[in-house]
Protein backbone atom coordinates (compact mmCIF):
# COMPACT_ATOMS: atom_id res chain seq x y z
CA UNK A 1 0.00 0.00 0.00
CA UNK A 2 1.44 3.36 -0.98
CA UNK A 3 1.92 6.22 1.44
CA UNK A 4 -0.81 8.14 -0.38
CA UNK A 5 -3.43 5.37 -0.07
CA UNK A 6 -2.50 4.29 3.46
CA UNK A 7 -5.16 5.38 5.99
CA UNK A 8 -3.99 8.32 8.05
CA UNK A 9 -4.51 8.43 11.79
CA UNK A 10 -3.59 10.96 14.40
CA UNK A 11 -1.19 10.34 17.29
CA UNK A 12 -2.75 8.97 20.45
CA UNK A 13 -2.60 12.00 22.75
CA UNK A 14 -4.73 10.60 25.55
CA UNK A 15 -1.67 10.24 27.74
CA UNK A 16 0.02 13.54 26.82
CA UNK A 17 -0.56 15.32 30.14
CA UNK A 18 0.16 12.16 32.15
CA UNK A 19 3.51 11.69 30.41
CA UNK A 20 4.33 15.41 30.57
CA UNK A 21 4.08 15.61 34.35
CA UNK A 22 5.73 12.26 35.08
CA UNK A 23 8.72 13.37 32.99
CA UNK A 24 8.86 16.63 34.97
CA UNK A 25 8.85 14.63 38.22
CA UNK A 26 11.54 12.41 36.72
CA UNK A 27 13.76 15.50 36.32
CA UNK A 28 13.11 16.55 39.92
CA UNK A 29 13.96 13.19 41.48
CA UNK A 30 17.08 12.62 39.38
CA UNK A 31 18.48 16.09 40.16
CA UNK A 32 17.68 15.64 43.86
CA UNK A 33 19.74 12.46 43.95
CA UNK A 34 22.53 13.44 41.58
CA UNK A 35 23.34 16.64 43.48
CA UNK A 36 24.48 14.53 46.43
CA UNK A 37 27.26 13.30 44.12
CA UNK A 38 27.63 16.49 42.08
CA UNK A 39 30.66 16.36 39.72
CA UNK A 40 30.80 20.18 39.70
CA UNK A 41 30.86 20.93 43.44
CA UNK A 42 30.89 18.05 45.95
CA UNK A 43 33.09 15.54 44.11
CA UNK A 44 35.87 18.04 43.22
CA UNK A 45 36.13 19.04 46.90
CA UNK A 46 36.18 15.36 47.90
CA UNK A 47 38.91 14.56 45.37
CA UNK A 48 40.90 17.61 46.48
CA UNK A 49 40.91 16.11 49.99
CA UNK A 50 42.16 12.77 48.69
CA UNK A 51 44.98 14.02 46.43
CA UNK A 52 46.98 17.21 45.78
CA UNK A 53 47.08 16.48 42.02
CA UNK A 54 44.81 18.89 40.14
CA UNK A 55 44.77 16.65 37.07
CA UNK A 56 42.90 13.97 39.04
CA UNK A 57 40.36 16.52 40.21
CA UNK A 58 39.86 17.45 36.56
CA UNK A 59 39.28 13.79 35.73
CA UNK A 60 35.91 13.93 37.52
CA UNK A 61 34.11 16.20 35.01
CA UNK A 62 35.97 14.52 32.14
CA UNK A 63 34.74 11.08 33.18
CA UNK A 64 31.27 12.46 33.80
CA UNK A 65 31.02 13.89 30.29
CA UNK A 66 32.73 11.11 28.34
CA UNK A 67 30.67 8.47 30.13
CA UNK A 68 27.50 10.28 29.18
CA UNK A 69 28.45 11.12 25.60
CA UNK A 70 30.71 8.40 24.18
CA UNK A 71 28.32 5.41 24.15
CA UNK A 72 25.42 7.24 22.54
CA UNK A 73 26.16 5.91 19.05
CA UNK A 74 25.87 2.38 20.42
CA UNK A 75 22.85 3.49 22.41
CA UNK A 76 21.14 4.78 19.27
CA UNK A 77 21.60 1.37 17.63
CA UNK A 78 20.16 -0.46 20.63
CA UNK A 79 17.32 2.06 20.87
CA UNK A 80 16.41 1.27 17.26
CA UNK A 81 16.35 -2.45 18.01
CA UNK A 82 14.18 -1.82 21.06
CA UNK A 83 11.85 0.32 18.94
CA UNK A 84 11.18 -2.57 16.56
CA UNK A 85 9.94 -4.54 19.55
CA UNK A 86 8.03 -1.63 21.05
CA UNK A 87 10.30 -1.66 24.09
CA UNK A 88 12.28 1.60 24.27
CA UNK A 89 11.11 2.25 27.81
CA UNK A 90 11.99 -1.27 28.91
CA UNK A 91 15.44 -0.86 27.38
CA UNK A 92 15.97 2.41 29.32
CA UNK A 93 14.87 0.86 32.61
CA UNK A 94 17.02 -2.27 32.31
CA UNK A 95 20.22 -0.61 31.07
CA UNK A 96 20.00 2.30 33.49
CA UNK A 97 19.18 -0.02 36.39
CA UNK A 98 22.30 -2.13 35.76
CA UNK A 99 24.36 1.07 35.60
CA UNK A 100 23.43 2.06 39.16
CA UNK A 101 25.12 -1.00 40.68
CA UNK A 102 28.77 0.24 40.31
CA UNK A 103 27.95 3.29 42.47
CA UNK A 104 27.94 0.95 45.47
CA UNK A 105 31.75 0.68 45.13
CA UNK A 106 32.65 4.24 46.25
CA UNK A 107 30.11 4.02 49.09
CA UNK A 108 31.74 0.88 50.51
CA UNK A 109 35.32 1.98 49.78
CA UNK A 110 34.84 5.42 51.38
CA UNK A 111 33.24 3.87 54.48
CA UNK A 112 36.04 1.33 54.98
CA UNK A 113 39.15 3.06 53.61
CA UNK A 114 38.28 6.77 53.58
CA UNK A 115 40.88 7.65 56.21
CA UNK A 116 43.57 5.15 55.26
CA UNK A 117 43.65 4.39 51.51
CA UNK A 118 42.87 7.53 49.51
CA UNK A 119 44.12 5.99 46.28
CA UNK A 120 41.73 3.05 46.56
CA UNK A 121 38.83 5.36 47.42
CA UNK A 122 39.63 7.62 44.47
CA UNK A 123 39.86 4.67 42.06
CA UNK A 124 36.51 3.27 43.25
CA UNK A 125 34.92 6.69 42.82
CA UNK A 126 36.20 7.27 39.29
CA UNK A 127 35.31 3.74 38.14
CA UNK A 128 31.89 3.73 39.79
CA UNK A 129 31.02 7.18 38.45
CA UNK A 130 32.32 6.27 34.98
CA UNK A 131 30.25 3.08 34.70
CA UNK A 132 27.15 4.83 36.02
CA UNK A 133 27.45 7.62 33.45
CA UNK A 134 28.22 5.10 30.68
CA UNK A 135 24.85 3.49 31.34
CA UNK A 136 23.21 6.92 31.24
CA UNK A 137 24.87 7.62 27.88
CA UNK A 138 23.70 4.32 26.43
CA UNK A 139 20.05 5.02 27.24
CA UNK A 140 20.05 8.73 26.44
CA UNK A 141 19.11 8.45 22.72
CA UNK A 142 16.16 6.20 23.59
CA UNK A 143 15.16 8.47 26.48
CA UNK A 144 15.08 11.61 24.34
CA UNK A 145 13.36 9.76 21.52
CA UNK A 146 10.60 8.88 23.99
CA UNK A 147 10.49 12.52 25.13
CA UNK A 148 10.24 13.63 21.52
CA UNK A 149 7.38 11.19 20.92
CA UNK A 150 5.27 11.87 24.02
CA UNK A 151 5.82 15.64 24.40
CA UNK A 152 4.27 17.55 21.45
CA UNK A 153 6.62 20.10 19.81
CA UNK A 154 4.44 23.03 20.86
CA UNK A 155 4.78 22.03 24.51
CA UNK A 156 8.53 21.32 24.52
CA UNK A 157 9.67 24.79 25.51
CA UNK A 158 7.38 24.58 28.52
CA UNK A 159 8.45 21.00 29.22
CA UNK A 160 12.18 21.73 29.16
CA UNK A 161 11.65 24.81 31.32
CA UNK A 162 9.59 22.95 33.92
CA UNK A 163 11.80 19.87 33.83
CA UNK A 164 14.95 21.89 34.45
CA UNK A 165 13.21 24.11 37.00
CA UNK A 166 11.95 21.13 38.96
CA UNK A 167 15.41 19.60 38.75
CA UNK A 168 16.92 22.80 40.12
CA UNK A 169 14.44 22.80 43.02
CA UNK A 170 15.39 19.21 43.82
CA UNK A 171 19.06 20.03 43.49
CA UNK A 172 18.87 23.03 45.82
CA UNK A 173 17.06 20.97 48.45
CA UNK A 174 19.62 18.16 48.32
CA UNK A 175 22.54 20.63 48.24
CA UNK A 176 21.41 22.09 51.56
CA UNK A 177 21.00 18.57 52.87
CA UNK A 178 24.51 17.70 51.70
CA UNK A 179 25.87 20.84 53.37
CA UNK A 180 24.34 19.82 56.69
CA UNK A 181 25.74 16.28 56.39
CA UNK A 182 29.25 17.41 55.45
CA UNK A 183 29.30 20.08 58.19
CA UNK A 184 28.04 17.82 60.98
CA UNK A 185 29.40 14.35 60.21
CA UNK A 186 33.13 13.60 60.50
CA UNK A 187 35.13 12.69 57.42
CA UNK A 188 34.48 10.36 55.63
CA UNK A 189 30.95 9.67 56.93
CA UNK A 190 29.48 12.86 55.51
CA UNK A 191 30.56 11.76 52.03
CA UNK A 192 29.46 8.15 52.63
CA UNK A 193 25.97 9.39 53.50
CA UNK A 194 25.88 11.75 50.51
CA UNK A 195 26.95 8.99 48.11
CA UNK A 196 24.39 6.56 49.57
CA UNK A 197 21.51 9.03 49.35
CA UNK A 198 22.50 10.04 45.83
CA UNK A 199 22.65 6.43 44.64
CA UNK A 200 19.28 5.64 46.21
CA UNK A 201 17.45 8.54 44.54
CA UNK A 202 19.04 8.15 41.09
CA UNK A 203 17.85 4.53 41.31
CA UNK A 204 14.37 5.44 42.57
CA UNK A 205 13.92 7.77 39.59
CA UNK A 206 13.58 4.66 37.41
CA UNK A 207 10.34 3.89 39.25
CA UNK A 208 9.14 7.37 38.28
CA UNK A 209 10.15 6.97 34.63
CA UNK A 210 8.36 3.61 34.52
CA UNK A 211 5.07 5.52 34.81
CA UNK A 212 5.53 7.07 31.33
CA UNK A 213 3.13 5.51 28.83
CA UNK A 214 5.10 4.73 25.70
CA UNK A 215 3.35 4.93 22.30
CA UNK A 216 3.01 1.83 20.18
CA UNK A 217 5.80 1.37 17.57
CA UNK A 218 3.48 2.35 14.71
CA UNK A 219 1.91 5.33 16.50
CA UNK A 220 2.34 8.53 14.42
CA UNK A 221 3.58 10.20 17.61
CA UNK A 222 6.94 8.74 16.68
CA UNK A 223 7.01 11.29 13.81
CA UNK A 224 8.00 8.73 11.20
CA UNK A 225 10.21 6.68 13.50
CA UNK A 226 8.11 3.55 13.63
CA UNK A 227 9.23 0.10 12.56
CA UNK A 228 10.54 1.11 9.12
CA UNK A 229 12.41 4.17 10.33
CA UNK A 230 13.82 2.30 13.32
CA UNK A 231 15.15 -0.35 10.94
CA UNK A 232 16.89 2.37 8.93
CA UNK A 233 18.40 3.97 12.03
CA UNK A 234 19.68 0.66 13.33
CA UNK A 235 21.15 -0.34 9.98
CA UNK A 236 22.86 3.02 9.40
CA UNK A 237 24.36 3.26 12.89
CA UNK A 238 25.74 -0.27 12.74
CA UNK A 239 26.97 -0.01 9.15
CA UNK A 240 30.71 0.57 8.55
CA UNK A 241 29.81 3.61 6.44
CA UNK A 242 28.05 5.32 9.36
CA UNK A 243 30.76 7.95 9.67
CA UNK A 244 30.56 8.69 5.95
CA UNK A 245 26.82 9.05 6.24
CA UNK A 246 27.26 11.31 9.28
CA UNK A 247 29.71 13.46 7.32
CA UNK A 248 27.01 13.88 4.68
CA UNK A 249 24.53 14.99 7.34
CA UNK A 250 27.02 17.55 8.66
CA UNK A 251 27.88 18.81 5.20
CA UNK A 252 24.22 19.32 4.24
CA UNK A 253 22.93 20.76 7.54
CA UNK A 254 24.80 24.02 8.12
CA UNK A 255 22.90 24.81 11.32
CA UNK A 256 23.75 21.44 12.88
CA UNK A 257 27.36 22.04 11.87
CA UNK A 258 27.35 25.37 13.68
CA UNK A 259 25.76 23.74 16.72
CA UNK A 260 28.59 21.19 16.85
CA UNK A 261 31.21 23.95 16.62
CA UNK A 262 29.52 26.01 19.31
CA UNK A 263 29.14 23.03 21.64
CA UNK A 264 32.79 22.07 21.14
CA UNK A 265 33.91 25.59 22.04
CA UNK A 266 31.67 25.58 25.11
CA UNK A 267 33.16 22.22 26.10
CA UNK A 268 36.64 23.70 25.78
CA UNK A 269 35.56 26.60 28.00
CA UNK A 270 34.38 24.13 30.65
CA UNK A 271 37.98 23.72 31.78
CA UNK A 272 37.37 26.73 34.05
CA UNK A 273 34.19 25.65 35.93
CA UNK A 274 35.83 22.27 36.52
CA UNK A 275 38.35 23.99 38.82
CA UNK A 276 36.32 26.67 40.63
CA UNK A 277 35.71 24.39 43.62
CA UNK A 278 39.24 22.94 43.54
CA UNK A 279 40.70 26.45 43.44
CA UNK A 280 38.51 27.38 46.41
CA UNK A 281 40.02 24.52 48.42
CA UNK A 282 43.62 25.04 47.35
CA UNK A 283 43.75 28.84 47.29
CA UNK A 284 41.03 30.09 49.63
CA UNK A 285 40.73 27.32 52.22
CA UNK A 286 37.17 26.23 51.39
CA UNK A 287 35.69 23.46 53.57
CA UNK A 288 33.61 20.39 52.67
CA UNK A 289 30.45 22.29 53.63
CA UNK A 290 31.50 25.18 51.36
CA UNK A 291 31.51 22.73 48.45
CA UNK A 292 27.86 21.89 49.14
CA UNK A 293 27.07 25.61 49.46
CA UNK A 294 28.59 26.24 46.03
CA UNK A 295 26.28 23.56 44.66
CA UNK A 296 23.22 25.11 46.34
CA UNK A 297 23.98 28.57 44.97
CA UNK A 298 24.65 27.17 41.50
CA UNK A 299 21.38 25.25 41.47
CA UNK A 300 19.36 28.14 42.87
CA UNK A 301 20.62 30.39 40.09
CA UNK A 302 19.98 27.55 37.63
CA UNK A 303 16.36 27.42 38.81
CA UNK A 304 15.95 31.17 38.43
CA UNK A 305 17.62 31.09 35.04
CA UNK A 306 15.52 28.18 33.83
CA UNK A 307 12.31 30.04 34.55
CA UNK A 308 13.61 32.95 32.50
CA UNK A 309 15.13 30.87 29.69
CA UNK A 310 11.90 28.94 29.18
CA UNK A 311 10.09 32.19 28.45
CA UNK A 312 12.94 33.44 26.27
CA UNK A 313 13.07 30.18 24.28
CA UNK A 314 9.30 30.13 23.88
CA UNK A 315 9.38 33.62 22.41
CA UNK A 316 12.66 33.63 20.46
CA UNK A 317 13.56 29.89 20.10
CA UNK A 318 16.26 27.95 21.88
CA UNK A 319 19.14 29.11 19.67
CA UNK A 320 19.27 32.48 21.45
CA UNK A 321 20.30 30.67 24.64
CA UNK A 322 23.70 29.81 23.16
CA UNK A 323 25.14 33.38 23.13
CA UNK A 324 23.34 34.18 26.41
CA UNK A 325 24.88 31.16 28.14
CA UNK A 326 28.30 31.90 26.68
CA UNK A 327 28.23 35.49 27.97
CA UNK A 328 27.28 34.33 31.47
CA UNK A 329 29.95 31.62 31.40
CA UNK A 330 32.60 34.21 30.52
CA UNK A 331 31.31 36.38 33.37
CA UNK A 332 31.82 33.48 35.79
CA UNK A 333 35.41 32.94 34.63
CA UNK A 334 36.17 36.66 34.93
CA UNK A 335 34.68 36.68 38.42
CA UNK A 336 36.83 33.71 39.47
CA UNK A 337 40.00 35.51 38.41
CA UNK A 338 39.42 38.31 40.95
CA UNK A 339 37.90 36.22 43.79
CA UNK A 340 39.52 37.32 47.10
CA UNK A 341 37.61 34.90 49.35
CA UNK A 342 35.06 32.09 49.47
CA UNK A 343 32.11 34.49 49.78
CA UNK A 344 33.03 36.15 46.45
CA UNK A 345 32.91 32.72 44.80
CA UNK A 346 29.23 32.44 45.63
CA UNK A 347 28.65 35.01 42.89
CA UNK A 348 30.90 33.03 40.57
CA UNK A 349 28.82 29.89 41.07
CA UNK A 350 25.65 31.92 40.57
CA UNK A 351 26.95 32.88 37.12
CA UNK A 352 27.77 29.20 36.50
CA UNK A 353 24.18 28.25 37.30
CA UNK A 354 22.71 30.88 34.99
CA UNK A 355 25.08 29.90 32.19
CA UNK A 356 24.60 26.16 32.67
CA UNK A 357 20.81 26.41 32.64
CA UNK A 358 20.88 28.40 29.38
CA UNK A 359 23.37 26.14 27.59
CA UNK A 360 21.77 23.01 29.09
CA UNK A 361 18.35 23.94 27.76
CA UNK A 362 19.88 24.55 24.34
CA UNK A 363 21.71 21.19 24.58
CA UNK A 364 18.53 19.22 25.16
CA UNK A 365 16.23 21.03 22.76
CA UNK A 366 18.32 21.99 19.73
CA UNK A 367 19.35 18.50 18.48
CA UNK A 368 15.71 17.42 18.53
CA UNK A 369 14.56 20.58 16.80
CA UNK A 370 17.24 20.42 14.11
CA UNK A 371 16.57 16.72 13.43
CA UNK A 372 12.88 17.39 12.92
CA UNK A 373 13.65 20.50 10.88
CA UNK A 374 15.77 18.37 8.54
CA UNK A 375 13.35 15.41 8.57
CA UNK A 376 16.00 13.09 10.00
CA UNK A 377 16.35 10.68 12.92
CA UNK A 378 16.16 12.30 16.38
CA UNK A 379 18.24 9.47 17.86
CA UNK A 380 21.00 10.00 15.30
CA UNK A 381 21.20 13.74 15.90
CA UNK A 382 21.31 13.32 19.68
CA UNK A 383 24.02 10.65 19.43
CA UNK A 384 26.09 12.53 16.87
CA UNK A 385 25.81 15.79 18.78
CA UNK A 386 27.20 14.29 21.97
CA UNK A 387 29.73 11.91 20.42
CA UNK A 388 31.45 14.41 18.14
CA UNK A 389 32.07 16.83 21.02
CA UNK A 390 33.56 14.16 23.31
CA UNK A 391 37.23 14.92 22.49
CA UNK A 392 36.81 18.56 23.49
CA UNK A 393 34.90 17.80 26.66
CA UNK A 394 37.37 15.12 27.75
CA UNK A 395 40.51 17.07 26.94
CA UNK A 396 39.29 20.36 28.39
CA UNK A 397 39.43 19.66 32.17
CA UNK A 398 42.58 17.56 31.77
CA UNK A 399 44.35 20.33 29.88
CA UNK A 400 43.05 22.74 32.50
CA UNK A 401 44.62 20.60 35.22
CA UNK A 402 47.99 20.65 33.50
CA UNK A 403 47.83 24.43 33.02
CA UNK A 404 46.64 25.01 36.58
CA UNK A 405 49.44 22.85 37.97
CA UNK A 406 52.09 24.71 35.95
CA UNK A 407 50.82 28.29 35.86
CA UNK A 408 47.90 28.60 38.27
CA UNK A 409 44.18 29.05 37.74
CA UNK A 410 44.31 32.50 36.08
CA UNK A 411 45.38 31.25 32.63
CA UNK A 412 42.70 28.53 32.77
CA UNK A 413 40.03 31.16 33.30
CA UNK A 414 41.51 33.38 30.57
CA UNK A 415 41.34 30.60 27.98
CA UNK A 416 37.76 29.90 29.01
CA UNK A 417 36.77 33.53 28.47
CA UNK A 418 38.14 33.44 24.92
CA UNK A 419 36.35 30.14 24.18
CA UNK A 420 33.06 31.47 25.57
CA UNK A 421 33.39 34.59 23.38
CA UNK A 422 33.84 32.38 20.31
CA UNK A 423 30.82 30.29 21.38
CA UNK A 424 28.70 33.44 21.50
CA UNK A 425 29.80 34.37 17.98
CA UNK A 426 28.82 30.93 16.68
CA UNK A 427 25.50 31.25 18.47
CA UNK A 428 24.64 34.45 16.63
CA UNK A 429 25.47 32.78 13.30
CA UNK A 430 23.22 29.86 14.22
CA UNK A 431 20.32 32.19 15.01
CA UNK A 432 20.60 33.67 11.54
CA UNK A 433 20.83 30.23 9.92
CA UNK A 434 17.68 28.98 11.64
CA UNK A 435 15.66 31.78 10.06
CA UNK A 436 16.33 30.16 6.68
CA UNK A 437 14.11 27.14 5.85
CA UNK A 438 15.71 24.00 4.47
CA UNK A 439 14.27 21.25 2.25
CA UNK A 440 12.80 18.34 4.23
CA UNK A 441 14.64 15.08 3.63
CA UNK A 442 14.49 11.54 4.96
CA UNK A 443 17.24 9.19 6.09
CA UNK A 444 17.65 6.19 3.88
Amino acid sequence: MSDESRPKRLPDVRHASWNFWWLVIDGFVFAFGFTFISPSSILPVFVARLTPIDLLAGAVPAIDFVGLALPQILGARWAARAARRGGRKRFVLIAAGIGRIPMLAPIVATAIYGDTEPGLVLASLLIGLGLFRLSEGIVLPAYFDIVGAVVPPLRRARYFALQQASGAVGGVASAFGARWLLANLPFPWGYVTCFALGTFFVSFVLVVFAQVREPEPDDPAWAGEGDEEAENVGRVVSHPAWWRDLAQVISTDATFRLLLVGRSLAALASMAPAYYAVSAVRRLGATDADGATFGAVMLASSLTGTLMWGEVAGRYRHAVLVPIGAFLGASAALSAIFAPDVVWLLGTFAFVGFAGSALGMADTALPLALAERAGRSRARYVAAYSTLTVPFAVASPLIGGVIAGAYGYGPVNGIAIIAYAATAGVGFLMIRQMKTPIPVTRDV
